[in-house]
């Protein structure tokens, strides 16, 4: 267990389409970490500025850019001390650090979720949760997760990819390859978004158009995969890093309409007036299925535990942690399934490496509560941080001598 009162940075918000699912779930963690720790907000704007503050612990800071009360920060890599820096505001007062120990990545997709955000924190030598940069890279690009599932023998969704500039070059003859191969009913999405934002549903040529087009707005590739209407999905959490025994969660089932999720299915429904709104306020980290609330995966209609066949359900969870293997992450992750009960097929369909809330409300019910979830997360970030320094990564060499080097 980390020391108590560690100094974690939470970094949310990002230029991403997933910035206000982000301040949900910081909000969600920070108000957790308090009950232990020292933490601290970090929001990066969507223009890429940093700031900090007591006043964003309220979601209500986030109405308008900059958010309201919310103090500059920097984040500075190459000199000494902790790179985060309050800029200097007058030729008296120079630049004030922000004492970190621990920095929590809870920026959804493009920005953070993507790994762009933890090579700056591995290069300034400040533990992070969640990563390794790598295998982040690798589960946000879907294309690429599928590769490294299937290589461990784990079953993928078949798939096409399409390109930006081929669409633009010869859209029709795109759509009528993908009609071809993987044909429809399919689902088009963009390669590097989360949150089912871009996702549709397509039945014919004409909805197949206008999805490519939509994707490829949001994104330089999009996937286009059968629609497994015979299946329906199980997601499960795994937490642990590599060389270690990863602990895994109930399984849930998430109820959506048409047998696929979308944005407003787990983010605007949590309303107690049934109206959604859930973005409007964070709920508390007990938040529970029926009992809305809003914001968040948390306050979502789902099963738990899923109603699966004991057999089922092993299997299930005994691939998502060899997923978990097979990615090298180190953290919590949500892998997301597509299972056909009648056959008992299983298709992993992607991995959630900043999952909705953290998956703590798979974990709580399996007996891990969300102040303990959190604490363990920093304990992986500092045994990763440790590997990190144990690593020789540099050594002496006589090539610049032999080229005049003194």
């Amino acid at each position: 267990m980390p020391e108590a009162g560690t100094r974690v940075a939470v970094i949310f918000g990002g230029p991403s389409v997933e910035h206000d699912v982000s301040i949900i779930s910081a909000l969600q963690l920070l108000a957790v970490l308090s009950e232990r720790h020292r933490p601290t907000a970090v929001y990066l704007s969507r223009d890429g500025r940093f700031y900090t503050g007591e006043a964003l612990l309220d979601v209500k800071a986030f109405g308008e850019s900059p958010p309201v009360g919310g103090e500059p920060l920097e984040l500075v890599l190459g000199g000494e001390g902790t790179p985060f820096q309050r800029p200097r505001t007058s030729r008296l007062r120079g630049p004030r650090e922000l004492p970190v120990d621990v920095v929590v990545c809870a920026i959804h997709g493009t920005g953070g979720e993507d790994g762009s955000l933890l090579g700056a924190l591995e290069h300034a030598g400040l533990p992070y949760v969640g990563g390794g940069v790598g295998p982040a890279a690798v589960a946000m690009d879907k294309a690429l997760a599928k590769l490294a599932f299937a290589g461990a023998g784990i079953t993928v969704n078949p798939h096409a990819i399409v390109t930006r500039e081929g669409f633009a070059t010869d859209p029709q003859a795109v759509v009528e390859a993908c009609l071809a191969d993987p044909g429809v009913p399919c689902f088009a999405k963009p390669v590097s978004l989360g949150s089912s934002i871009g996702v549709s549903r397509c039945a014919d040529a004409d909805q197949l158009h206008e999805a490519l087009e939509l994707c490829l707005e949001l994104d330089r590739r999009a996937l286009v995969e059968p629609a497994l209407d015979d299946a329906i999905e199980i997601n499960c959490a795994v937490l642990g890093r590599p060389g270690e025994p990863a602990r895994v969660s109930l399984l849930e089932q998430p109820l959506g309409a048409g047998g696929s999720l979308s944005f407003e299915d787990k983010y605007m429904r949590g309303g107690k007036d049934g109206k959604g709104g859930g973005a409007k306020e964070a709920p508390g980290p007990g938040a529970k299925l029926a009992e809305g609330g809003g914001g968040g995966m948390a306050a979502q209609d789902r099963l738990i535990p899923a109603p699966l066949e004991d057999g089922l359900a092993a299997r299930i969870r005994a691939i998502a942690v060899d997923a978990h293997a097979a990615l090298g992450f180190a953290g919590v992750v949500r892998y997301d399934f597509l299972v056909d009960e009648r056959t008992g097929e299983v298709v992993l369909n992607e991995a959630n490496t900043v999952p909705g809330s953290f998956s703590f409300y798979l974990f709580e019910p399996a007996g891990l509560s969300f102040p303990d979830l959190a604490d363990q997360l920093i304990d992986i970030a500092i045994a990763e941080a440790a590997e990190q320094r144990a690593t020789t990564r540099t050594f002496e060499s006589a090539l610049l001598s032999r080229h005049g080097a003194t």
